[in-house]
């Protein structure tokens, strides 16, 4: 059984920007863009940039359990907002859509993996629109349909992917340390002559 995402849960647009965002180490809000997102699927804290907007605008805060969505752009991947840092708030940027759960039995991780599936990606290229840039708009989001799993089984797929995640990032430190070896190695014997 599948249910639509917009009856499961919140969907709406990130800040509309005009032109670049200007960093200001003392703005009154961190923006989420897309490049803050990581390959386990989550905001880098330490990239988002702080930024001032006027105070009369009325922003969507960000929470841990948020999903943001890029919404413009070849791929569409969605991230997990975990661990939003204290401080100024964070906001979406305008090239995510803002997925906010309501549902008690549906886990923003499992959602976030379900969203970057490929069958997923394939479907939202599908549907995306738009000569230049491809976007995916709100209507599609809201019409995509979310497997039913129990919360159980739902968080064993997140936790599985936490593992996959630590896996490959320890391989690739140990691919790292080699290539490092092997060419400290190659210029002690080599270099310089």
């Amino acid at each position: 059984m599948k249910q639509k995402l917009g009856d499961l849960a919140e969907i709406s647009l990130g800040f509309a920007v005009q032109g670049s965002v200007k960093p200001d180490p003392d703005g009154n809000v961190r923006i989420v863009r897309p490049a803050n997102g990581n390959e386990r699927l989550s905001i880098d804290w330490e990239s988002v940039v702080r930024t001032s907007l006027p105070s009369k605008r009325k922003l969507r805060y960000l929470q841990d359990g948020d999903v943001l969505f890029q919404a413009i752009g070849k791929e569409h991947p969605a991230y997990l907002v975990e661990g939003v840092p204290e401080g100024p708030p964070a906001i979406a940027h305008q090239h995510f859509i803002l997925i906010r759960a309501h549902s008690d039995w549906l886990d923003t991780g499992f959602l976030a993996l379900v969203l970057n599936s490929d069958s997923a990606q394939a479907f939202f290229r599908e549907k995306a629109s738009g000569a230049s840039g491809k976007v995916v708009n709100q209507g599609v989001l809201k019409e995509f349909e979310v497997p039913h799993l129990s919360l159980p089984e739902q968080l064993q797929w997140v936790q599985r992917w936490r593992q996959r995640c630590a896996a490959i990032e320890t391989l690739r430190a140990e691919i790292d340390m080699i290539e490092s070896w092997f060419r400290g190695d190659f210029e002690i014997e080599f270099g310089g002559r």
